[in-house]
């Protein structure tokens, strides 16, 4: 089953069950009088609706009397810190690239709202990085050094979204990407026939201290000429973004 198909609000009964498949995972989800017993478990393995006992290995959320669940991508709960040390960008050139990114999924009941989420529900575990001087940066997952050039040519899972990322080098000098970050607060996710695709990640750059702007914005070649998102930004902001969006280690060179 593609995952794309399983996104949005399931309608479960009190006293019945359901199996969903969030693409890596299987949700299990029973519906009581007044709340819902969720597990999850790997697939693969061979189960029934039946197997979801109400017991202590399972989480119980009691909720009410809405019938609904709702199923929704979302990216990792920190910023996306890219090492991209093989990529050169020289003056004056603009490089689009694509990044696939791990994605979770959200579990909220009868409506999507942050007091309502129940569960995430998360298939790969990032390793946490530090974006940034040790004094003055902030807390991000690593991404890794993986990129494509191509967007038709990728080929991504069903627990992935492709970000695309343009960068803009309005600098003298050549830009190696070393360390770039992706805030997540600021990229929604759209439906582009079968894949789940990023808002498009534009960086110009102008110099290693110099604070580049940064704006996340749909791009219907990317992210669909329907404009059909499946999940918001949770910042709304539309303005270009003036942080440091990327980081270069320095190196000390002693003389003996």
């Amino acid at each position: 089953m593609n995952v794309i198909s399983i996104l949005g609000k399931h309608q479960v009964l009190p006293g019945n069950s359901e199996i969903i498949q969030l693409a890596c995972i299987n949700l299990h989800a029973k519906r009581v009088k007044q709340g819902w017993y969720l597990n999850t478990s790997e697939i693969g393995k061979e189960e029934t609706n039946a197997d979801l006992r109400i017991n202590a290995e399972n989480d119980f959320f009691q909720t009410g009397k809405s019938n609904s669940l709702i199923i929704e991508p979302a990216l990792p709960a920190k910023p996306m810190v890219f090492k991209g040390t093989m990529l050169n960008v020289l003056p004056g050139q603009r490089l689009t690239f694509f990044l696939k990114i791990p994605l979770s999924f959200q579990i909220y009941y009868s409506k999507k709202l942050p007091e309502n989420l129940l569960k995430e529900v998360v298939h790969k575990k990032l390793s946490d990085t530090w974006f940034g001087e040790p004094d003055n940066g902030e807390a991000a997952f690593a991404l890794g050094k993986e990129y494509f050039l191509d967007f038709d040519e990728i080929e991504s899972s069903e627990c992935e979204a492709i970000c695309p990322i343009t960068v803009f080098n309005n600098s003298p000098k050549n830009l190696t990407l070393q360390r770039f970050i992706i805030r997540n607060d600021f990229v929604s996710l759209y439906k582009n026939e079968d894949k789940i695709v990023g808002s498009e990640v534009i960086i110009e750059y102008k110099g290693n201290d110099i604070m580049s702007s940064a704006e996340y914005r749909y791009n219907k070649i990317y992210n669909g000429s329907k404009n059909d998102i499946l999940s918001d930004a949770h910042s709304s902001s539309t303005k270009s973004l003036l942080k440091m969006n990327f980081h270069f280690i320095k190196t000390i060179y002693r003389g003996e």
